[in-house]
Parts: C-alpha cells; sequence; structure tokens
C-alpha cells in the first residue's frame, strides 16, 4: 500500500518495491517509522514528558503545603 507521496519500483522479478520518503527519522530508526509516524510519536513522546513536569511540579506543591511523609 503506497501513498501518493512514496515511490514505487518494479524490480527485474516483476515485484513492487515502495521507496519510503522519510528524511526526518534519524538514520537507526528509518525501517520502523515514515515521517508522518515520526512526527507522531514525536507529539506523544514530548506530551509524555509535559506531563511528567506537570505532576512532578503539583506533588512537589502539595507536599510543601501538606507533607505526606513522616514528620
Amino acid at each position: 500500500m503506497a501513498n501518493d507521496k512514496d515511490v514505487v519500483v518494479v524490480t527485474e522479478e516483476d515485484r513492487e518495491v515502495v521507496v519510503v520518503n522519510n528524511d526526518l527519522v534519524p538514520d537507526k530508526w528509518k525501517g520502523l517509522f515514515t515521517n508522518e509516524e515520526w512526527l507522531m510519536h514525536d507529539i506523544v513522546v514530548k506530551g509524555t514528558y509535559g506531563f511528567l513536569v506537570i505532576a512532578i511540579i503539583a506533588h512537589m506543591l502539595v507536599f510543601i503545603w501538606e507533607p505526606w511523609l513522616g514528620q
């Protein structure tokens, strides 16, 4: 299943080989991701990191307000 932007090459053995334009993907991940998948992965990872930062800050503020560990 080739997308409109993919290049389909027919080899001598009459097999279709899809060449995917994935120039945004780092070399070691090119076999796993296309550009679109890599950008979605990037959004998910950055969203997870953002959630983690907000959760850590919220826990620190609540701990300063009312510590829940032994006094």
